[in-house]
């Protein structure tokens, strides 16, 4: 895969040389920039088309470069919040852990079981007494 990347590259390279090569008298022109407002005017150097349409490149690329550096460090903040949290998930999940180690090694004592108390100790009369005498 690295050698088809350098391959492509080359090609591009080769290309773009072309189509300078071919259009030669077009960057090698020379054209001065003005600006012509009623108040105030400004004229640049003469400048070669092709100084230009590089500068103008580079203006691009440098403006794409730090849009994508200002969304780098935007999305290195929100890993660092989701690594805290993902930090303090952890520390709750050993403590959790911890507790239920303790409870698994503690013998469970059987609840006591409420007997139901006599039928005499509730005042109520017992099933002889109930019971007609014959």
């Amino acid at each position: 895969m690295k050698k088809v990347k350098i391959a492509l590259f080359v090609v591009l390279l080769i290309a773009i040389g072309g189509v300078v090569y071919q259009n030669l008298t077009f960057f090698a022109t020379k054209h001065a920039l003005v600006v012509d407002l009623k108040f105030w005017a400004y004229a640049t150097p003469e400048v070669a088309n092709g100084l230009l349409l590089l500068g103008c490149f580079l203006i691009g690329f440098l403006s794409a470069y730090l849009g994508g550096l200002v969304a780098r460090f935007k999305s290195g903040k929100v890993v660092k919040e989701l690594n805290a949290v993902i930090d303090s998930q952890q520390e709750k999940i050993s403590t959790l852990r911890g507790e239920m180690d303790i409870l698994k090694r503690r013998p469970v004592q059987p609840e006591p079981v409420p007997q139901p108390e006599p039928p005499e100790a509730q005042g109520m009369p017992s099933a002889q007494e109930e019971a007609p005498e014959a």
